[in-house]
């Protein structure tokens, strides 16, 4: 398996993979286009489009095929300086449990750490509670949780932060 950066035209590949990988939780957790539209799983090519335009950085972890089996994107947090966001961190489910999960994250601190990060910040689903236990397994620490009205579930937030050398 091989990480490399994601390509404009890989795009719409890149949301197949997302939406296949996120259906699994939208399953889990009973979210539907009509209860919970916002939900990655549902996510259009247009929003995904707008992030590259913002300037995400977009990774793809491919094998040995080339096709494409993860996926992750980093973007600067306007209002916090030296921080960059995770987004859409995922695997494919019949992959899963191999540590690519882990290998797509730990690029992610080395990313950030090449880009002059101190703080990797991710927001997950509270509830999904495997999920979060893996980000503090990782290094990550909680640091609480947001209720949005239009959401069916608690954002919970959690923070990496690199030891400086």
């Amino acid at each position: 398996m091989k990480i490399k950066p994601i390509e404009q035209n890989q795009l719409e590949e890149c949301l197949e993979l997302i939406h296949v990988c996120f259906k699994t939780v939208a399953d889990k957790l009973g979210f539907t286009q009509e209860n919970c539209p916002g939900h990655t799983s549902f996510m259009p090519l247009e929003k995904l489009q707008r992030f590259w335009d913002w300037g995400f950085l977009m990774f793809g972890l491919f094998d040995e095929q080339e096709k494409l089996c993860g996926y992750v994107s980093l973007s600067k947090i306007p209002d916090r300086e030296n921080v960059l966001s995770i987004h859409n961190l995922c695997v494919l489910p019949e992959l899963r449990k191999n540590g690519y999960g882990k290998m797509l994250l730990d690029f992610t601190k080395q990313k950030s750490k090449e880009l002059g990060a101190e703080i990797l910040f991710v927001d997950f689903i509270e509830e999904h509670t495997e999920l979060k236990n893996w980000y503090i397994k990782n290094d990550f620490v909680h640091k609480g949780t947001e209720k949005y009205e239009h959401l069916p579930f608690t954002v919970g937030k959690a923070e990496y932060k690199r030891i400086k050398n």
